[in-house]
């Protein structure tokens, strides 16, 4: 996904989305006993005592009540869920490795988390009342009855994090001991609140953090997120799925959209069970979508609670929706829930015939679908004027009255599912056997027709003809299919049958791709001409590199997947080096040249705070690299740019200059991976491992035939080396040429490795004479080769991610 700053026109990251929770629907009880008693907590006079020295150790956070009072909440379903803290505490967290260190460096400048808080509030389904109980003796009078706990939970809901559904789901879970959590809460001062989580249910249980304003919103932090014991990320993560407690084998959707941009709908999602005596399941639902009901297989009102509706408000209130089962989840026993909801700003009206349509949260879902697949069968009733496009295979069309029914249907399980409408006029065209369909609206949005105004007008000179995306229709399909025969060259088959791609209005300034269905930004439908007028840079920015971006994400992101948001790099750094590469074939190696040297001074620029992009952590932190220690574009110019990178030092690696098609090896490698996790979630040790069984002796710089080296410095690692080469040629009686001279390199450790590429330079051709294996901060060079070279050089095609001086 790329979205488009019109301001500087640079790439930048989609807003911030987080989820909170509100309740909306009452609930027959018990259910709504324990909800209502955990949206209104009410403090018990008889459990409150003097703390001192009191310990509360959750992993590596070490709590301590120094001094001061603490009283619990009333219990609910025999569950004590709530305590609040007033005194002097001390907090204490030991960063589990070099990767979590440097974060919370950049956050706090500590090497371990030392604070020295006043006020807390804890939140909990894990037994914190026991282990509290076994320190102190509870007083008979005295309790503070005061509502603060109470008033910072009000606090939690307001900025989109309500602890309610959780607790709602542990305290009537079966099983209290693996659906756990413990939320602290702590008063610091000159931080406000931080937080301290420990989750049974993610894979990284440990989350330290807090909310910090960032323009009309507040954002959070999260300083350190971990997993429990001994465990590795890697591993707490090997399987994505391992933590759910269900699972979304697929849905039925049958949705209507209005010409005034209703959304209404009927999902039913089948699940399968991966967690016994589970009551209560939680799904994300764009809040302004309404429920009004859920309803079991058998046809029974389930009792639910949802977020507050957000409509416009900047800090969103959450969107999720928590439903409780008539009976508990039972392994083997598949279950089938069916969702009805309706609203209005899901899709939001730009113009006429203009809609834009959200592509998530238009339907309930789990946070991390991208790790997972589902079936979708989807059914749209649409105004009988408009045309809807959806993801899948369109099944059938037909119209009754003023509405026209589509139905689609995946033909193969699919992370994601998505549509649009509008007055779209429609252009074919083939990639192979892969049908190409441009759906490009005839008239332009809002904003463009203002602007085309003020140019027919005369306000603003100039000649910019019709600026509708229609217009471009044609060309955009001859475009978008020369990326799936390029992409299908080098990564393999195209998944799907067919590719749609939309207009989206020109103010919702990105793209994304969703399975067999791109989002486009208008701006890419308009030619040089009008682009020059309107006062957007002309270039490959946005049209090539753009577009050839947003196409490949069908192999990088829905061919394969990805496990965690540490893996993300794999779809956007993936889809970043094949929006360049498709300019190299598309324009010519100059132009893409530019594009990785634009790359690298991303990389290089500094954010908001002074800080150097690359240093703000590996690729591997993902969606964490936002934050408001960094700035809003940081996470995109470092991830993408930087996996980008690793791709393209990977390709390199791997030329055969021998080869008719120097390529190859590459090809082989990226289509085995494709191969191997055809239609599954990838890690980054899944791509290692596939790297590892396709690297040359070259690369095999630790003699291991691993590439740790290379994953550790640039994926789980910081730095970009600096090079100096300085060499000179001299022929030789029996017409060879005798180099000599050094390779030094510094601002990296000096364990730092790399392959570096070696070229020969003989009038105009340019010749690649292999690789250099460097393993030490000085290297000197004596080689003797054959015929007359004039030079010899080392990144000429951005072969490293590095600065050269030669």
């Amino acid at each position: 996904m790329l979205m488009i700053r019109r301001a500087s026109l640079s790439i930048v990251l989609a807003p911030f989305v987080t989820t909170c929770a509100h309740a909306q629907a009452p609930a027959p009880s018990p259910a709504a006993r324990v909800w209502n008693t955990l949206s209104a907590p009410a403090m018990d006079p008889v459990k409150s005592a003097h703390t001192e020295n009191l310990e509360i150790v959750r992993d590596r956070v070490h709590i301590t009540l120094l001094d001061g009072a603490i009283q619990f909440a009333q219990p609910v379903n025999g569950v004590t869920f709530g305590a609040a803290f007033h005194g002097k505490g001390r907090v204490q967290v030991a960063p589990p490795n070099p990767i979590e260190a440097q974060q919370l460096k950049l956050f706090e400048k500590q090497d371990k988390l030392d604070m020295s808080f006043t006020d807390a509030t804890f939140s909990f389904t894990d037994g914190l009342a026991d282990d509290v109980a076994k320190q102190v003796k509870w007083q008979t009078s005295g309790g503070l009855n005061d509502d603060f706990y109470a008033k910072r939970q009000k606090d939690r809901e307001d900025l989109g994090e309500s602890a309610v559904p959780r607790l709602w789901q542990g305290v009537l879970s079966a099983d209290r001991v693996r659906t756990a959590y413990f939320l602290a809460d702590l008063k610091v001062a000159g931080k406000d609140w931080v937080e301290f989580h420990e989750d049974a249910l993610d894979p990284e249980e440990i989350t330290v953090g807090r909310w910090v304003d960032v323009g009309p919103v507040k954002l959070f932090d999260v300083w350190m997120s971990f997993p429990a014991g001994a465990k590795t990320t890697v591993g707490a993560w090997k399987d994505a799925q391992t933590k759910e407690d269900f699972s979304i084998r697929g849905y039925h959707i049958d949705a209507g959209v209005s010409s005034g941009a209703e959304l209404n709908a009927t999902t039913r999602v089948d699940i399968d069970p991966r967690l016994t005596g589970q009551s209560v399941l939680i799904f994300d639902l764009d809040s302004n979508l309404r429920l009004d009901s859920i309803k079991d297989a058998k046809g029974r009102a389930l009792s639910f609670y949802q977020s507050r509706e957000n409509k416009d408000r900047s800090q969103s209130y959450g969107n999720y929706a928590a439903v409780v089962l008539a009976q508990p989840l039972q392994l083997g026993e598949p279950q089938s829930l069916e969702f009805h909801y309706a609203g209005k700003r899901a899709i939001r009206k730009a113009g006429n015939g203009n809609y834009f349509c959200e592509s998530s949260g238009w339907y309930p879902e789990r946070p991390n679908s991208f790790s997972a697949r589902a079936d979708f069968d989807l059914t749209f009733h649409s105004p009988k004027n408009a045309v809807l496009v959806a993801t899948g295979e369109k099944t059938s069309e037909t119209v009754d009255g003023n509405t026209r029914v589509t139905t689609w249907k995946s033909e193969i399980p699919l992370a994601v599912a998505g549509f649009g409408y509008g007055d779209y006029k429609v252009a074919n065209d083939k990639a192979g056997e892969v049908a190409v369909d441009i759906y490009a609206n005839r008239e332009p949005d809002d904003l463009m027709a203002q602007v085309q105004r003020a140019f027919e007008s005369g306000a603003v000179q100039g000649a910019v003809g019709n600026l509708t995306p229609s217009a471009m229709a044609k060309t955009m399909g001859q475009e978008m299919a020369n990326t799936i025969r390029l992409f299908s060259l080098y990564f393999g088959p195209y998944p799907y049958k067919h590719l749609a791609v939309t207009s989206l209005p020109i103010s919702y300034s990105y793209g994304q791709g969703w399975p067999g269905l791109i989002y486009l930004w208008s701006g890419s439908f308009l030619d040089a001409t009008q682009r020059h007028e309107i006062g957007l840079p002309d270039g490959v920015q946005l049209t090539d590199f753009f577009r050839a971006h947003e196409s490949s994400h069908q192999w990088w992101g829905h061919r394969v997947g990805w496990k965690s948001y540490h893996d993300q790099w794999l779809s956007e750094g993936f889809a970043d080096f094949s929006g360049i590469l498709y300019v190299q074939y598309r324009q010519n190696m100059k132009e893409a040249l530019a594009r990785w040297r634009k790359e690298k001074e991303l990389l290089h620029n500094k954010d908001l705070h002074g800080h150097v992009i690359e240093s703000l952590g590996p690729i591997w932190m993902g969606r964490r690299i936002r934050s408001s220690a960094t700035g809003p574009g940081s996470y995109q110019d470092l991830v993408y740019s930087k996996g980008a990178y690793v791709l393209h030092m990977l390709q390199l690696q791997l030329v055969d200059s021998r080869n008719p098609d120097p390529d190859h090896l590459f090809k082989d490698m990226m289509q085995d991976y494709c191969k191997t996790f055809d239609n599954q979630a990838a890690s980054t040790e899944d791509f290692k491992a596939i790297v590892e069984k396709h690297m040359t002796r070259g690369m095999d710089l630790d003699g291991n035939h691993k590439m740790d080296w290379f994953f550790n410095q640039y994926v789980y690692g910081t730095g970009i080396p600096q090079y100096s080469f300085h060499t000179s040629v001299e022929a030789t009686p029996d017409g060879k040429t005798h180099v000599k001279g050094e390779l030094t390199r510094s601002g990296v450790p000096d364990t730092w490795k790399d392959a570096v590429p070696l070229y020969a330079h003989m009038g105009d051709k340019t010749v690649r004479l292999g690789t250099l294996g460097v393993t030490h901060s000085s290297e000197p060079v004596d080689i003797t080769l054959a015929g007359k070279i004039d030079r010899v050089s080392i990144n000429d095609y951005e072969d490293l991610l590095a600065d050269v001086k030669e």
